[in-house]
């Protein structure tokens, strides 16, 4: 029998407090304007509007690619529950702040979901 290390009425209470705040996951959808160029916005999707989360204060991340490095500043936001549907080319928004989703990682226990995220400027 395997045990979970996090006991549920703990996220409970951690909702009230520490996940204040809600997120939307939204995900991109395709059209073409009128001389045929690729047009991308973004939809809710379906079951992931309000989730309780946390966003943590800005960090920076070092990015190297072959020809130069740059200063990727990201937030993370911490999501109280497992979401395994959002993906990377989904945005999340908090408070009317639109975030790109670098990486979703859900927890070893699945009890919360981890987004490391770029503001969109």
């Amino acid at each position: 029998m395997v045990s979970r290390l996090i006991h549920p009425r703990l996220m409970q209470t951690l909702e009230r407090d520490f996940f204040a705040q809600a997120c939307t996951i939204r995900q991109p959808v395709k059209s073409s304007n009128a001389i045929g160029g690729e047009v991308r916005s973004y939809s809710d999707l379906p079951g992931h509007n309000g989730l309780a989360c946390h966003v943590a204060p800005a960090q920076g991340g070092e990015r190297r690619t072959e020809q130069q490095v740059y200063l990727d500043a990201t937030h993370i936001i911490m999501l109280n529950a497992a979401y395994r549907q959002i993906t990377e080319e989904m945005q999340a928004v908090v408070d009317g702040v639109s975030y790109d989703i670098l990486l979703a990682t859900p927890d070893s226990q699945n009890v919360l979901t981890e987004l490391t995220v770029r503001l969109v400027r």
